[in-house]
Parts: structure tokens; sequence; C-alpha cells
């Protein structure tokens, strides 16, 4: 993992660490930029640090991504996602699934997912 003096600071409000993303499926190429990601950046979407997106956000970008990508397996989503945010996509996958266990918790709604 790269080192915080790699990533650009944003605006006042903190570090970003979103990179620009792309993914190529049957064809088709997908991208996602870090400018995007930034635009993400509110509220409870916030980062840790490299890598390390709060939950709210790592999901947020995965169903922006999923969007992006619509008709492709969510796996190429996953990608595109992980590679946004600078994770692996297990990583990223642990934080979808820690997300839907606190919604489900939080909500009382065992119903949820993302994945």
């Amino acid at each position: 993992m790269a080192d915080e003096e790699s990533f650009p600071a944003r605006g006042g409000a903190g570090l970003s660490y979103f990179r620009d993303a792309e993914v190529e499926f049957e064809g088709c190429t997908f991208r996602f930029s870090a400018e995007e990601g930034r635009e993400m950046e509110l509220g409870s979407n916030y980062w840790h640090g490299p890598g390390d997106p709060s939950s709210w956000l790592g999901v947020d970008v995965f169903l922006a991504a999923r969007e992006r990508v619509e008709g492709a397996p969510d796996q190429v989503a996953l990608e595109l996602a992980a590679k946004a945010l600078g994770m692996s996509i297990p990583d990223l996958c642990d934080l979808i699934e820690w997300h839907e266990n606190y919604m489900r918790w939080h909500d009382g709604d065992p119903g949820y997912h993302v994945l």
C-alpha cells in the first residue's frame, strides 16, 4: 500500500485517498475517477486512512460502480470500486459484509443486503 505522501490533500477537509480506476470486461472499459470519488466524501463517507474508507463510503462507491457496470457481474463492480478505493477485493467484501451486519442490527432488518 502506498504511503500518505503519494495522495493529494483534499481542500482543507482532510486527505482523500481515491484513485482513478479502470476495469475491462467483455470489450468494455469502465472507469471511476478520483474526482468522482471525492465528490462522495461528506458526512459518514470519510476515510480512516489510505485504503481504509468508512463502511458507508465503501458501500456507496461499490453501489456507484455497480450502477456504472450495469449488466456485468458484481465481481466487475467490486474490482472497479476496490481499485478506486485503493484496497483489495477481499477487503472490500469484508467491509461490505461488516456494513450489512451493522445495518441488519441497527435497523432490525435481517433481509438487508448489498451483495
